[in-house]
């Protein structure tokens, strides 16, 4: 497991004195940019030398970077459950974009075993068709994933658990269409482990609810997702408009994998006490030490 940080754009000082470093700059993935003299794409292990060398040249100058989580084949194989990651997008109409929103403000949040309301969308409008194997995110902010018709079918025979599929709506008239299926959950999950990688934002207001983030995987207590289905969502609104994620059990991952749908990247969920756990929580603990030292941060 490793803690993956690219520097987002910083001053065109700090820029030059990174470029100037052979070794950093090619770590970095150093490109010249015309107004701010350089940006650094390139992912870097955050526990590698790296870090403390781009620190020490920003000598205290706020910075920030992007982070991902990579985990090895081992890490996979050793988890019961995974979050899923959208790899694929299908864009909506206008008209599409419209009533689906038109349908979410119609609609109220759900309670959970959280310290937070969920949103649990029942209706999503897509003119367009969805490609055959594949589950896609309608658009980049509804939360919501559809499966072409292939891939809604096989899913329907896989034999698991958790979800239903429902219609595609046409924006102009309301009926649904062929062109694909919505996943819709059956079963939220209970609360997730908050600690020293999550935290809390006030997005629209200290009076509004708040938002929960985090910096890595997901953690639960010891035996929480035991009894739950194949595919279920958080009980946190870790999605875009206050929508759930998904989480599913290692015989769903593999089905998933076997059935050449494509779409989602699988990242492990983590259970108290095990091994992974300790090493995720051990090694942002050392990331985000070292980052307040230096008055850096990351975005989550």
């Amino acid at each position: 497991m490793k803690i993956m940080l690219a520097l987002r754009p910083c001053s065109p000082g700090l820029a030059q004195r990174l470029a100037a470093d052979d070794a950093l700059a090619r770590a970095l993935g150093a490109k010249a940019h015309p107004a701010l003299g350089f940006l650094f794409p390139k992912f870097f292990d955050a526990s590698g030398p790296v870090l403390p060398r781009l620190l020490e040249l920003a000598g205290g100058e706020p910075v920030s970077f992007l982070r991902e989580m990579q985990c090895s084949p081992a890490d996979l194989a050793a988890s019961s459950h995974f979050e899923a990651v959208c790899r694929s997008t299908i864009a909506q109409t206008r008209a599409d974009s419209k009533a689906t929103m038109a349908a979410y403000h119609a609609d109220t949040l759900h309670p959970t075993a959280s310290r937070w309301s969920v949103r649990l969308p029942q209706k999503i409008y897509l003119s367009k068709p969805v490609a055959g194997t594949a589950i896609s995110h309608v658009d980049d902010w509804t939360g919501e994933y559809v499966l072409g018709p292939q891939a809604a079918a096989a899913l329907r025979e896989s034999g698991l658990t958790g979800f239903e599929l429902r219609p595609l709506l046409h924006a102009d008239s309301g009926s649904g269409h062929e062109g694909g299926q919505h996943l819709v959950a059956r079963t939220l999950l209970p609360a997730a482990l908050e600690d020293a990688t999550t935290f809390e934002t006030f997005d629209d207001g200290p009076r509004q609810p708040s938002t929960p983030r985090r910096y890595g995987l997901l953690s639960y207590a010891a035996g929480a997702l035991e009894d739950s289905p194949d595919l279920a969502r958080t009980a946190e609104p870790w999605g875009a408009w206050r929508t759930p994620v998904w989480i599913v059990h290692q015989r769903a991952r593999e089905w998933f994998d076997a059935a050449q749908v494509r779409g989602w990247k699988f990242q492990p969920v983590l259970q108290q006490g095990s091994r992974l756990h300790a090493e995720h929580t051990q090694k942002w603990e050392d990331v985000l030490g070292r980052l307040r030292e230096a008055g850096a941060s990351v975005l989550a």
